[in-house]
């Protein structure tokens, strides 16, 4: 099985990326990229916490849940505009830039050469997330793949990544989001978790296990630090991510 969350940046070579450095881009990436205040609303609302420690769950068993479902899913999704992909990927070049402008300029030549968010989209829809046109989907990637970095784990199968995708339609709330609003929150999730999962994995594709250790580490405790979420305490299964017991 393909790995879920496999990076799609092609292993930057040759002169155009001389001096690219995915380690120094993953720590400021990762320290930056969740400013954004759309983002942080879901953070605000203990969106994660819900998730983690089984509030979604109780849920599922109730009447109307599958109408609450299908009314969520329509709410969650917004069409794509090209104006907004690209100030959402300028943003994220120049947050960088402002903190080592070496690497952002790097970052700013793989995202032109590589083009990694279309091919990261294609990606993840055959697994059955529409992370181009839904932002439930587009959160059920991102923690699942951050999930999975901090926990060194193995890629979930699609009943796995179905059932998380199903925790997050029924606890998310979007009401009163605009289209680029949910956009924007997608597409920033979506680009930190490229930026974490081209240094964890392009690390253990290396054999650099110290490496790979210290980005999973990174991962973990940056979402201690902001979200107040310990991703080693969850456990994933066909119930979707569960407080470990």
């Amino acid at each position: 099985m393909k790995q879920i969350l496999q990076l799609l940046i092609i292993f930057l070579s040759g002169p155009a990326f001389a001096q690219y450095d995915p380690g120094a881009t993953m720590m400021i990436a990762q320290n930056n990229l969740m400013y954004n205040n759309t983002i942080q609303s879901f953070v605000n609302q203990n969106i994660m916490n819900d998730i983690a420690y089984g509030k979604a769950g109780s849920r599922t068993k109730k009447a109307g849940t599958k109408a609450k479902s299908s009314v969520n899913n329509a709410a969650f999704l917004f069409g794509p505009s090209v104006t907004t992909s690209q100030t959402v990927q300028q943003d994220i070049i120049n947050t960088i830039k402002q903190k080592n402008h070496q690497v952002g300029n790097s970052l700013e030549k793989a995202f032109k050469l590589d083009k990694p968010f279309p091919r990261y989209v294609t990606y993840l829809k055959s697994l059955g997330l529409d992370v181009q046109h839904n932002y439930a989907d587009a959160f059920a990637a991102y923690i699942l793949g951050m999930w999975r970095i901090a926990n060194k784990a193995a890629d979930p199968g699609a009943d796995k990544i179905q059932a998380v995708r199903e925790q997050v339609t029924l606890t998310l709330d979007v009401a009163g989001w605009s289209n680029e609003q949910k956009q924007e929150a997608a597409e920033y999730m979506i680009y930190d978790l490229i930026l974490a999962n081209e240094s964890y994995n392009s690390a253990k594709k290396e054999g650099m296990i110290k490496e790979a250790r210290a980005y999973s580490d990174m991962v973990h405790n940056r979402f201690l630090r902001k979200n107040q979420l310990d991703l080693r305490s969850m456990t994933l299964s066909k119930n979707g991510l569960t407080k470990k017991l």
